[in-house]
């Protein structure tokens, strides 16, 4: 089925996808989620997609905690291979959570100097003077009317932590004009890449500027993934790069998109590299995270009937 075609709400099973319990478990058979090879033309992000190779759940999916009702970015805790930094969506407090495969509250981190305006995205990764470092988008803008956009930098504290470090904020100011970004990605040396959602222009992806001095920071236009504003199941609600910068997950609400980056940033879609998420229920996906090897971890809000958001461990044996 190509990707987007059709338009089902998120959280709405595809119609005729087995969503038993025995399908969605641990080990669950190859059809979970499909793969699929990938359109590489000018605007042809998206399109074109024909199933064939699988993803497979490497954990059962669990609810998120409470306290964390709108998870919109996900990050791995350094030196842990099943904790899990993550934060509410807009108007929460300015904190970060630690949660584990489970579900489970492992941490609660408060971020001063910080505001979440509309936090939608979280990625770690080397710090410019060493150590590790936790980036916080606060990018949303769902009415693209926002004069106040801005990246979070802070050290990454340790899971039991009460309290970070200091916030350091830079400001940005898109080019084009105001936009609704809900997609960040890290690649080595602090390359930092945002990607719109596609709500009310086409899907593109922004290289932001070097994180220093007082000024507004003016994301440079790199690339343009769609020929206009998408369909809802496919606007762009998170994304997530492995260490070394060789794959870049871009996800929707009902998919996620597997890709190559260039010298320049620019992305390639990988052949097979489609994923059908729609089995997995989620009732809003939001984010997606690197895991280690294979593995990629997703989140998703709660929503009507379904107080709490989830989270899923997936196994994809795809290299570039």
């Amino acid at each position: 089925m190509p990707f987007g075609n059709s338009s089902p709400r998120p959280g709405r099973p595809h119609p005729g996808a087995d969503l038993t319990p025995r399908r969605l478990a641990l080990g669950a058979v190859a059809v979970v989620l499909s793969l699929g090879a990938a359109a590489c033309g000018a605007g042809e992000w998206g399109r074109g997609w024909s199933l064939g190779a699988v993803c497979t759940l490497a954990a059962p999916g669990a609810p998120l905690p409470e306290v964390v009702r709108e998870s919109s970015g996900i990050a791995p805790v350094s030196g842990s291979d099943h904790l899990f930094w993550t934060h509410n969506d807009s108007g929460g407090a300015p904190e970060l959570f630690v949660v584990d495969l489970q579900g489970r509250e492992r941490g609660r981190v408060r971020v001063p100097g910080a505001t979440n305006r509309d936090w939608e995205d979280l990625a770690s990764g080397t710090c410019p003077e060493g150590g590790r470092c936790l980036y916080i988008a606060d990018t949303g803008d769902n009415r693209e009317t926002r004069q106040d956009p801005a990246i979070y930098r802070i050290p990454e504290p340790h899971p039991e932590d009460s309290v970070s470090a200091p916030a350091q904020r830079f400001a940005l100011r898109f080019p084009q004009g105001a936009r609704d970004v809900e997609a960040l990605y890290l690649l080595p040396q602090e390359k930092l890449f945002l990607v719109t959602k596609g709500r009310n222009h086409p899907v593109e992806v922004y290289r932001v500027p070097p994180l220093e001095g007082e000024a507004p920071l003016v994301p440079e236009l790199i690339q343009v993934l769609t020929d206009g504003p998408v369909l809802l199941p496919r606007m762009v609600t998170g994304a997530g790069a492995t260490p070394d910068g060789a794959l870049v997950v871009i996800r929707t609400y009902e998919a996620m998109v597997f890709h190559r980056p260039g010298p320049d940033g620019r992305l390639a879609p990988i052949p097979g590299g489609f994923v059908n998420l729609r089995p997995l229920r989620e009732m809003q996906g939001e984010a997606v995270a690197w895991a280690g090897g294979n593995r990629w971890v997703l989140t998703s809000e709660g929503g009507p009937g379904i107080s709490r958001g989830a989270i899923h461990l997936l196994e994809c044996p795809l290299r570039p």
